[in-house]
């Protein structure tokens, strides 16, 4: 932390789970248009794709991270008095919380004044309940939120069901991937399939193993940990490979030695992946229930596909050939990755 943050005026507190590496992009590139000062529930998590998914040493903007340690394991009272702290003493013109899932975000809305109140909504229409009991809670945080932040059309769909009635700003994203150098070259289809992400049970990786296991002529590399691993590589043919966790400066050579990048979600809030497929050049088969979905035209530069559907998503993967990736490849690679970011920044601004 910077000697003197309680003496600036921040133009927004933000407070968000982890220092996730696309989060630590988006907030360097705010902080060189506002002033920020970020509040990290914790410091870690045991949940991601890789063992430096999360950290600190590249945040150039005031920040402070209220847990050392894993977010499963974080003393939740201790956080709150930790906000409290923070609260009363840094001076801000609007407070940003990361989602409605946490105590720590339920203390700051009711808190804080409703007309500084702001939202950071990466959760769906498909994932996240907005009838009943479910929806009621959700209506009532809601009422404490003047702006909402929303990542995409399926996040819109969901405060237009909770009947939200404040300014909602369209972000068309949840952060910056990293974007290093590389150098470009010309597939041939080999049949290779890429899935980069957690191996849990609502990324429907059984639906796609499954397939694969049907399909030996086609190969289906898994990157990623997690609950579901041992046992789906129990159930896996020769053909699908398990990789285990792969650092993040590695997984470009990953999406370098394969065809098309797949993302059989059954809830996935965004998939910041699909923006690193396309950015290193690959057509992406991705679940309608993606919150980034909506990045991907039908033909163009992937296929939108029905993660409940398995012979349609079989006979996407048969259809593939030389001529079509060279096609999608051609519009994948085109695809303007830093105008979206543009467009993400802007709408802090």
């Amino acid at each position: 932390i910077k000697i003197g943050w309680f003496l600036n005026m921040y133009d927004y507190l933000i407070v968000t789970h982890i220092p996730a590496f696309y989060k630590i992009n988006l907030y360097n590139e705010l902080a060189k248009r506002l002033k920020i000062f970020v509040i990290f529930i914790s410091s870690d998590t045991s949940q991601k794709r890789s063992n430096n998914f999360s950290s600190v040493n590249d945040a150039l903007f005031d920040y402070e991270v209220l847990y050392k340690g894993d977010f499963q394991k974080r003393k939740i009272f201790k956080n709150i008095l930790a906000i409290q702290t923070i609260l009363s003493r840094v001076k801000f013109k609007r407070i940003l919380v990361s989602g409605w899932d946490l105590p720590e975000f339920w203390y700051i809305a009711f808190t804080s004044k409703k007309s500084k109140n702001c939202l950071a909504l990466e959760s769906t229409i498909f994932e996240s309940s907005y009838k009943g009991l479910k929806g009621f809670i959700k209506k009532i945080f809601l009422s404490r939120i003047s702006t909402v932040f929303a990542s995409g059309s399926l996040h819109c769909g969901l405060l237009k069901a909770l009947n939200f009635q404040g300014e909602v700003k369209v972000t068309n994203g949840v952060g910056i991937i990293n974007k290093p150098e590389f150098i470009k070259t010309q597939k041939k289809f080999s049949g290779r399939f890429l899935y980069i992400g957690r191996i849990v049970d609502i990324k429907n990786l059984k639906f796609i193993v499954e397939i694969f296991n049907a399909m030996p002529n086609f190969t289906l590399t898994i990157i990623g940990v997690g609950e579901q691993q041992e046992f789906l590589q129990s159930i896996s043919n020769k053909n699908i490979i398990f990789r285990g966790a792969v650092e993040n400066k590695f997984i470009g050579a990953e999406f370098a030695k394969n065809d098309v990048f797949i993302l059989p979600s059954l809830i996935e809030s965004w998939g910041l992946v699909v923006e690193e497929a396309l950015y290193f050049g690959l057509p992406v088969l991705i679940s309608d229930r993606c919150g980034s979905s909506e990045l991907i035209k039908n033909g163009i530069n992937g296929f939108i596909f029905d993660p409940t559907d398995k012979n349609s998503l079989m006979q996407k993967i048969r259809n593939f050939d030389n001529e079509m990736l060279q096609n999608l490849c051609s519009n994948a690679d085109s695809y303007d990755i830093n105008a979206k970011d543009t467009q993400q920044i802007s709408a802090y601004l």
